[in-house]
């Protein structure tokens, strides 16, 4: 989060020193998680609201925060890549995607990017073989701003959210249809017993290397 905020802060500075927004201001794809979105356990069983989900989440403690980021997939992509994000009157946070949008409360809505959607440039991923897929990630950030991927949704292709892109960054966000997802499948916690058996794999590991 700390690290994000600084992000901005530069991001801004340059702004004000160059006189001109980034370049890269084509398509805009509008999207937002608001309250009625959903979280299917990975265990199965029946799902519950986003924000109980997050409330009983371990990872729900003090200094941090969930977020949404969107993933791109699909294409000639071979690494993890993250849509970037358009600050309103500041411009494009070029790599601010990767921390994604926090949950709060705006205007009475409660989500990420409520009520009237983030705008992430997407004309980098209009078109592919096979073609691009979003998916919506929610994660948590720590204080020291490690992101864990809790839920996800299903993913979309570039084609199929055609209703909610649009051209530029219109100055009139509220009258854009924003893609809201309601539907995600949480990510397996590790257990205690998994965690405990990964630390002393990596200890093997490390003395095994020594004596190598």
């Amino acid at each position: 989060m700390f690290r994000r905020l600084s992000r901005v802060a530069a991001l801004v500075a340059a702004i004000l020193t160059a006189g001109v927004l980034p370049a890269g201001e084509n398509d805009v794809l509008y999207w937002m998680v608001d309250d009625n979105a959903t979280v299917t356990p990975s265990g199965g069983g029946e799902a519950m609201s986003v924000g109980a989900f997050f409330s009983s989440h371990e990872l729900a403690t003090e200094g941090s925060a969930f977020a949404a980021r969107i993933r791109v997939t699909g294409g000639d992509i071979t690494e993890d890549t993250f849509l970037d994000l358009y600050i309103p009157g500041y411009g494009v946070d070029v790599g601010g995607g990767e921390y994604g949008v926090e949950f709060s409360t705006v205007g009475g809505y409660w989500g990420a990017g409520v009520p009237t959607g983030n705008q992430s440039p997407s004309g980098d991923y209009s078109a592919g073989t096979p073609e691009y897929s979003f998916i919506v990630e929610l994660g948590n950030i720590d204080s020291s701003d490690n992101w864990t991927t809790v839920a996800t949704s299903a993913a979309a292709t570039y084609s199929s959210l055609a209703d909610y892109i649009h051209q530029t960054f219109d100055m009139n966000p509220s009258s854009m249809a924003v893609w809201t997802p309601t539907e995600f499948a949480a990510v397996p916690e590790p257990s205690s017993g998994l965690l405990v058996t990964i630390g002393f794999a990596i200890l093997a590991l490390r003395r095994k290397r020594k004596g190598a």
